[in-house]
């Protein structure tokens, strides 16, 4: 009887995991030609990373544990996701942002519990966008509050996706080349509104 309670949940647990795993494995598709593009290309903040860190599976083949279904499966493909972030470089250790904005790695916590950053906590180390590198902290920190309540990978997908609005840029793009922050601002508040209703509608 207990079982028979538990499984709808569980079920739609699943259904729910395998909902965000398909939107982050979507976007990360999506990210690999900016990906590409941006590994030509040297980094403001003098950073080679992108260009060495390049996927070493071919696109659109799944891992081994991505033919796993269920729970299971679903949780190690998202982590396999996160895995390849690094490998792309799209995130960078803690370490490496600090240096960047002249602080000490123990200052971006309490950054991070104002919601001024985030990071995507991949196996047991905390990691941030690569994007903020050669960005200033208040800006990062304005597009972040906007960015409300999302989970780290959601708000990761807006920094790096290539956005319509502004220009087919990606945010870090965008904002070097002039667009105005609180355009992105109120583009950051409008994609946490969407992704928050999906949220919403996946639990229901």
């Amino acid at each position: 009887m207990g079982t028979n309670v538990s499984t709808p949940v569980l079920l739609r647990r699943i259904a729910q995991l395998e909902a965000a795993v398909g939107r982050l494995s979507e976007d990360l598709g999506s990210l690999r030609s900016a990906v590409s593009r941006h590994a030509l290309q040297p980094s403001k903040a003098g950073g080679a990373r992108p260009r060495a860190a390049r996927s070493q599976l071919p696109a659109g083949t799944p891992s081994q544990s991505a033919t796993s279904g269920g729970l299971a499966g679903a949780t190690a493909r998202g982590e396999a996701a996160r895995v390849q972030w690094v490998k792309d470089g799209l995130v960078v250790p803690g370490e490496q942002l600090a240096q960047a904005w002249g602080l000490t790695r123990q200052a971006l916590a309490p950054a991070a519990d104002r919601g001024e950053v985030f990071a995507v906590k991949i196996g047991n180390r905390l990691y941030y966008p690569q994007a903020f590198l050669a960005l200033d902290r208040e800006v990062v920190a304005a597009v972040c509050r906007a960015l409300g309540d999302l989970g780290a990978s959601e708000k990761l997908m807006f920094w790096l996706r290539e956005h319509g609005a502004l220009g087919g840029r990606g945010v870090a793009a965008a904002l070097d080349a002039g667009v105005a922050v609180s355009k992105v601002e109120r583009l950051a508040t409008a994609w946490a509104r969407e992704r928050g209703a999906a949220r919403v509608a996946a639990a229901a």
